[in-house]
């Protein structure tokens, strides 16, 4: 019998996953999991998730910190960065 696992996960927090699990299938893509390593790459993956989720809440903020002038600076300094070739 296998066992049954509920979450409630708050909506940043599902975020995070989402984000740490499509980092975790690129790894298996590229062939960098394997049995050995899967959970080092595991938690390579959720550190990469967090350190890019709030690297984007410092560059961006959220509605609720910014509003009128500054959100339209936001949005024209979003705009033109990413007309940048990286």
């Amino acid at each position: 019998m296998s066992n049954t696992y509920h979450f409630s996960l708050q909506p940043s927090e599902t975020v995070i996953f989402q984000a740490a699990a499509n980092i975790f299938a690129s790894y298996i893509v590229a062939g960098q999991v394997t049995s050995e390593n899967q959970e080092k790459k595991m938690k390579e993956a959720i550190a990469a998730s967090i350190f890019m989720a709030r690297h984007v809440e410092t560059v961006i903020g959220s509605d609720d910190q910014i509003s009128g002038k500054a959100r339209q600076s936001l949005s024209n300094t979003v705009r033109e960065e990413g007309n940048r070739p990286f």
